[in-house]
């Protein structure tokens, strides 16, 4: 027998004030854009700027300034594709420029946009045959790989070093990273737990262990973010476009 889903009910409390800090889709656009279609000029970050209000832009460079290219993440044949959306939506919330993704043959590749909430549009995603291959990929750009992974030579999370580089590696829900994946890391980690509970469900492990990261590898950089100046103009052009044609096309729907 099928179950019959109940239809979304919405909250009928009034809606709060908007900050203009948190502005998002069509608030961020002028007026003007939501009336006439532009003609789209290619590569002209002045003409993508120009569609979006002063607040937009202040908190596009908000978030430009931290975003982080020396943290980030490897999902490793993750089965749930609703879980692997959850993670990408962390990793960008938390500043991660990039990600890195395993695909699992027998998992539905459908986008979950209600999960990620345009989120993974927002880094860039990297994708590799095996995780063994992102290790080896990782390392050859300068990163230390961990994976989680409960065994005796595991590192505490408070344990990873933020001196450099460093990708945390989260594997498949019931089978973990392989074997071979593991050989290719440079080590294991584990989150402390104080329950009865063996591990946290993946993506909330992955939002611990990211966050914790992230926050560490920033006390020690002494900054929110690590791009260079050359980065941040390219992404400020990305993010411009981005802005632009997401909020045009939630302000039609």
């Amino acid at each position: 027998m099928t179950r019959r889903r109940r239809p979304i009910r919405f909250w009928p409390a009034q809606p709060k004030p908007v900050d203009p800090a948190e502005l998002l889709g069509p608030r961020g656009l002028v007026s003007e854009i939501m009336v006439d279609e532009p003609a789209e000029a290619e590569g002209d970050d002045a003409f993508w700027a120009s569609l979006l209000t002063d607040a937009r832009k202040a908190r596009i460079e908000s978030v430009i300034a931290a975003r982080l290219q020396s943290v980030t993440c490897v999902l490793d044949r993750l089965h749930d594709p609703h879980n692997t959306a959850a993670i990408l939506r962390t990793a960008e919330g938390l500043g991660l420029l990039r990600a890195h993704l395993v695909p699992n043959d027998d998992a539905d590749v459908g986008a979950h946009r209600r999960v990620t909430q345009d989120a993974d549009k927002w880094i860039d995603l990297f994708a590799h045959p095996t995780g063994a291959a992102a290790a080896r990929a990782l390392r050859a750009d300068g990163f230390r790989l961990f994976a989680g992974h409960l065994d005796d030579r595991a590192l505490l999370l408070d344990e990873l070093p933020a001196d450099g580089p460093i990708a945390l590696l989260f594997g498949h829900e019931h089978e973990g990273p392989s074997a071979e994946t593991l050989a290719a890391c440079s080590g294991t980690f584990r989150i402390p737990m104080a329950g009865f509970t063996q591990s946290f469900h993946v993506s909330v492990a992955a939002a611990i262990a990211l966050a914790q990261v992230a926050q560490a590898r920033r006390r020690f950089l002494g900054s929110a973010g690590d791009l260079s100046e050359a980065d941040r103009s390219a992404l400020r052009s990305r993010y411009h476009r981005l802005a632009a044609r997401l909020a045009r096309r939630l302000g039609r729907k």
